[in-house]
């Protein structure tokens, strides 16, 4: 069987994009954030607005098809146990231990004394008053992806297994023909739409997302789904550059509009649609220019999952020192983004990747001798 080294690719890329969304976040002025500069950014805020409609969805859609690559050669026990290492493992130990320094400098932030660290975790983790963590209670913080990662996989696994043992019968070759011909495939983005009036758990609608990760797998299973994005890649392009400028000035004049009113569904109509585009450009034109294995790209699979679990404490940490500096708000940015992509470099190949217990800890493969 053949790597697919653009799921890799766009992993990695999808990871990487992290550190200059995040870091955006202290200066946008959308949302609240654990650590706040006085002056916010349009441009920073812009730029949150072009990238966080699709860049989660993105790596749920690579997870799903990452699971179908891992179930050709994985037992259901295999698999479970590798998802329970790789997944579960470095959940517990960063809610544990990477994730509470956010909560305890967002108090800092707020103008509050949380006095000694030790003192202060006393009384986070009994406080699940508000799940952002924003105001110091105890939150998963970006985590929320890997707890999510690891449910799916529990849920999805029986239908997995089941699709895959019938994949060759004519019922179920028919409808993955039908779904994958663009018409249909595209209003697949109608349910995906619906499903965003489910209950959102600090904000993360879970059956959103799953219904993305199943996807992610589904078009694996055949080969007319990669023809399919293939052919339907450049029209998704074309049509994104008048649907996202439209559904950008919509936001912008209608911000604020009432839940379930019509223009409230039309504009949760308009950002899903940009959203399946969106994933359906991007893994098509993937495919296309990053199916290729290169001399870097075994070591960033390996160092993405843990630089994802460290990378948003070090942006808060080193964040929170930074804006309080006399300097240009573009120049706190540009600082605090190359420190702490940096540091968490650092803190990886210096640090997690040399040590058994914390390779462990943080879902790194054995290491083969």
């Amino acid at each position: 069987m053949q790597r697919r080294y653009d799921i890799d690719g766009l992993r990695n890329v999808g990871i990487l994009l992290l550190f200059p969304f995040h870091t955006a976040r202290i200066f946008d002025i959308w949302d609240p954030f654990y650590v706040k500069n006085d002056a916010a950014s349009w441009g920073l805020s812009w730029f949150i607005a072009l990238t966080s409609y699709w860049f989660m969805p993105l790596l749920f859609w690579l997870a799903g098809s990452a699971s179908w690559f891992a179930l050709q050669r994985r037992s259901d026990k295999q698999y479970m146990k590798e998802r329970f290492s790789r997944l579960f493992v470095p959940l517990l130990a960063g809610t544990l231990l990477v994730v509470p320094p956010q909560g305890y400098f967002a108090l800092k932030a707020r103008g509050e004394e949380p006095g000694d660290y030790f003192d202060f975790l006393l009384g986070y983790f009994p406080d699940f008053s508000d799940l952002s963590g924003y105001a110091g209670s105890f939150t998963p913080a970006h985590l929320w992806f890997i707890l999510y990662l690891f449910a799916f996989a529990l849920i999805a696994l029986p239908m997995f297994r089941r699709l895959l043992q019938f994949e060759d019968s004519a019922p179920v070759r028919r409808a993955l023909r039908l779904i994958s011909r663009p018409p249909f495939f595209i209003a697949l983005f109608v349910p995906l739409t619906a499903l965003q009036a489910l209950p959102a758990p600090g904000g993360q609608n879970p059956f959103y997302y799953f219904f993305i990760y199943v996807t992610g797998f589904l078009v694996c299973v055949h080969p007319n789904f990669a023809d399919m994005l293939a052919k339907c890649r450049l029209h998704a392009l074309a049509a994104l550059l008048i649907t996202v400028p439209v559904w950008l000035w919509m936001m912008y004049r209608f911000h604020g509009a009432a839940d379930f009113s019509a223009i409230n569904i039309l504009l949760t109509l308009l950002g899903t649609l940009n959203v399946w585009l969106t994933l359906i450009v991007i893994t098509g034109y993937g495919s296309k220019l990053l199916n290729f294995r290169h001399r870097w790209l075994d070591y960033a699979n390996e160092a993405a999952f843990p630089i994802y679990v460290i990378h948003q404490t070090v942006i808060v940490v080193i964040g929170y020192y930074v804006v309080r500096f006399e300097w240009n708000l573009y120049a706190k940015f540009v600082v605090t983004l190359m420190v702490s992509f940096a540091v968490s470099c650092l803190l990886y190949d210096g640090v997690i990747r040399r040590f058994g217990m914390l390779r462990w800890l943080f879902g790194i493969k054995r290491q083969r001798r």
